[in-house]
Parts: C-alpha cells; structure tokens; sequence
C-alpha cells in the first residue's frame, strides 16, 4: 500500500465523516445524550453514502494491510478511532453516565462492530442495530436522575 495516498484518501475521507457526524450532532442538538446515539445516526448516514459505501472500515482495512506497531498508516487509524472515542466520553461524562469510560468502551464495541459485521453480510442494516442497541445501553447507563441539572433529558 502506497502510504502517501493512503494518507490523502485519509484526510479526504475523515473529513466526509466529520461533516456527517457533525451534522448529526447539530440535529441532536444540546441533550448529550442524544449527541452520544447522532454517532450512530452518522453511520447509518455513512452507510447509506454512495461516496465511500460502507463495505467495511478502511481504517480497520489499512491496520490489517500493514500491521507493523510503528506504522504511519496504523497511526492514523489509531489517531481516528482515539479522536472518536474522547468525543463520545465527554458526551458520555456531559450527559451523567456513572462510569463514562465503561459505557463509552461498550458504545465503541458496538460501533466497531457495525462496521466489521457491515461487510460479512452476517447482520440486517447493522447501523441501525447498532443504534437500536445503543439507545437501549445508553438510556441503561444514563437514568433521568444522573442527569446534571440544566441538561434536558431525551426526547422520546
């Protein structure tokens, strides 16, 4: 794998994720956690895009090409997934959840797991499970009495 190009298609296509995640957040406005669940709105957006598709990640496909710890590519898909991750805890600590790092680690299984089952074929429209199942860990995690003071609860 060449890594320069590599490197481009990464720039162009974190930032295609970005504008989707972003624009999920706004829609979800102010409630964390409704911002926490627009991360599975996202890739269920993305995986309905016909830019990229959704075959798999090609983050998670470039680690498997060059699997070496001190890769550059495998640094940029480690720099992706960690950036995913602290914005999802601080949604995670901003909406209440008593162990934020525990549910933003299950949230994350959750999304990778989308991802990977996406391209097996193994799960119908697995985004949408995986938000399905999100909503219901999240509302688990986060009880209305968790909630800080000021922060409007979903709207369900």
């Amino acid at each position: 794998m060449n890594t320069a190009a590599f490197l481009a298609y990464a720039d162009g296509r974190r930032l295609r994720w970005q504008l989707v995640l972003d624009h999920c957040a706004e829609v979800a406005e102010k409630d964390p956690r409704a911002q926490l669940l627009a991360v599975f709105d996202a890739l269920a957006e993305w995986a309905h895009a016909p830019c990229d598709g959704f075959r798999s990640n090609a983050f998670v496909n470039a680690q498997v090409a060059l699997a070496e710890p001190g890769s550059v590519i495998r640094a940029v898909v480690g720099q992706d997934k960690r950036a995913l991750r602290t914005r999802m805890l601080t949604l995670a600590e901003a909406a209440g959840a008593p162990d934020p790092g525990l549910l933003v680690d299950q949230l994350v299984l959750i999304f990778e797991g989308a991802v990977a089952t996406r391209s097996l074929g193994t799960v119908a429209e697995p985004a949408e499970m995986a938000r399905h199942t999100a909503d219901q860990l999240i509302a688990a995690a986060v009880t209305p009495a968790s909630v800080p003071r000021g922060v409007a609860g979903p709207a369900r």
